[in-house]
């Protein structure tokens, strides 16, 4: 992992925090987080490395239903922020490189988690090949990304009208996507809850839905789940979200 990826989530390490706010942003809440929670299953006992786990929050979820979890981030910042905020929690947490994790052995881990992260990983076909390497035999590894298809990170946009009454977020007319196969890097600069700019801006890779699968299986993983969530409840701010998958999330065994 190159020095400039490490920079962008340093200086955005705490606005990050902020946005978390130690559970999760709306869709994260009201999407993702019920549908990872569904395919991790019954986490008791169960070793887990959290591959790029943020401010921690989702290390303390499962720590907290029994896991033995171990949490990794290449940012020393959003680890510092890990450990001040888990300290009742027992978790390790460690900086580290989805890269290359020989720091850990082979066959250590009976669940690898990677929310939201590959597609912000230059590395993604070392990854795969590291968490299948740290997976022990019938171990699997869940993981999200922003759905290639509707990639608004990427090569998508939403066409948006006027602010609906009822949610107060603009809504969507429809949604553009051109040049789904030209894989590269694009930058995005997220904003606060109060709305202003992140520090710096961060950078997304798209990918096909066909690389993830395709790399998956070349590294020996078996697909046992494909999920697009859809929001839990009807809140009207989730229409698009309703109509669009925002999510696309993989379960993968290794077998």
């Amino acid at each position: 992992m190159t020095d400039r990826f490490v920079r962008q989530w340093q200086a955005n390490a705490e606005a990050f925090a902020h946005l978390i706010d130690g559970r999760g942003t709306p869709h994260h809440r009201e999407i993702l987080n019920p549908c990872i929670e569904e395919l991790m299953g019954n986490v008791r006992d169960r070793r887990i490395l959290d591959a790029g786990c943020g401010e921690g929050y989702l290390s303390r979820f499962y720590a907290k239903k029994g896991g033995e979890v171990v949490g990794v981030d290449f940012s020393p910042n959003l680890i510092e922020f890990s450990k001040e905020t888990s300290e009742e929690v027992p978790i390790e947490f460690r900086v580290g490189n989805l890269c290359d994790l020989t720091e850990f052995d082979a066959e250590e881990f009976d669940i690898v988690l990677c929310n939201l992260v590959l597609l912000n990983l230059e590395c993604l076909e070392a990854s795969l090949q590291e968490f299948h390497r740290v997976l022990r035999p019938n171990g699997f590894l869940v993981f999200s990304v922003v759905h290639p298809a509707f990639n608004v990170y990427g090569p998508g946009r939403w066409e948006l009208g006027d602010r609906g009454s009822r949610s107060k977020r603009r809504v969507g007319k429809f949604f553009r996507m051109d040049n789904y196969f030209e894989e590269k890097e694009y930058k995005v600069r997220w904003k606060t809850r109060s709305g202003q700019g992140f520090p710096q801006e961060f950078s997304f890779f798209h990918r096909a839905i066909s690389t993830y699968v395709t790399l998956l299986l070349q590294t020996g993983f078996q697909i046992a789940a494909f999920k697009e969530p859809r929001p839990t409840s009807n809140n009207p701010f989730f229409d698009r979200e309703h109509r669009i998958p925002f999510f696309l999330v993989i379960k993968a065994e290794k077998t």
